[in-house]
Formats: structure tokens, sequence, C-alpha cells
């Protein structure tokens, strides 16, 4: 039987959600134009009824492509964090932004859909959210556990 120290467990969790991250961004992706609008439209739809109509469509569409690479960056960044023990902010950052360019790739064969080099760049800011957020996460938690260490 296997048995895996905390750190490695914890690695092998952020390693699986960033495949469950890219497998759902490929699927989003996957979409054809009026699937696509249709699920932002429904979602937005949602939104209003809940909380008012502050948001545009083409606005909620840029903020899915933020959060869904923010969340890839920030899970891709734990991945190499608790497996190689690096706090280094481009280790995360070249994979997923490679991804997000063969993303936008994808998009351009998707009936409907197109390769935007403004979509390359929201899916780049939020990579790199992501990415400072965990390490802000990891900084905090580092200050907390030395304090404790005192």
């Amino acid at each position: 039987m296997l048995f895996l120290n905390k750190n490695k467990f914890i690695a092998v969790i952020f390693w699986l959600l960033s495949a469950v991250i890219m497998v759902l961004i490929f699927n989003f992706s996957a979409a054809t134009g009026d699937e696509s609008e249709e699920l932002s439209q429904d979602l937005l739809t949602k939104i209003i009824e809940f909380i008012g109509n502050f948001i545009s469509h083409n606005t909620l569409r840029k903020l899915a492509h933020f959060s869904e690479f923010a969340a890839l960056g920030f899970c891709v960044t734990g991945a190499i964090h608790y497996t190689f023990g690096k706090r280094k902010f481009y280790l995360p950052l070249i994979p997923c932004v490679l991804y997000a360019i063969s993303d936008e790739i994808h998009q351009h064969f998707v009936p409907e859909r197109a390769c935007r080099l403004f979509d390359m760049f929201v899916d780049s800011c939020g990579i790199m959210t992501g990415i400072g957020i965990f390490l802000l996460f990891i900084f905090i938690i580092s200050k907390i556990v030395k304090k404790k260490e005192l």
C-alpha cells in the first residue's frame, strides 16, 4: 500500500483539481457560439433575478474567462508548490498561459467561435491573479506558523 505524506497528498489533490479545471475549460470552449451564448445568457438571467441588472452579457463572459483561468492558476500553483516546494510565480505561469493560448486556438476551430487576443489577455490576468492569491495564502500561513513556533 502506498502512503503519501501530507504535502504529497495535497499535491495530488491540486493536480487533480487542475486537470478537472482544464477539462471544464476545454468543454466550455468546445461549445458552439450558439450553445455558449445560451449558457451565458441563462446564467446572466439568474444573476439578474438574484441581485439585479448590473452586468452586461459581454462583461459576464469576460468574467467567466478570468475566473476559470484564475482557478487554474491557483490550482497549478498549489500543485507545483506542494510537489516541488517552489514559490516562484513564473513556474505555473508558463504552462497556464500556454494552455490559455491553446484554448483560444481551439476556439478558432469551433463553429461560431473565434480566437481572440483580448481573451488571451483576460485569461492571463486571471492566471496571474490565481497565482497571486495562492502565494498570498502561503505567505500568510507561513507567518502564522512562525508565530506559533515562537
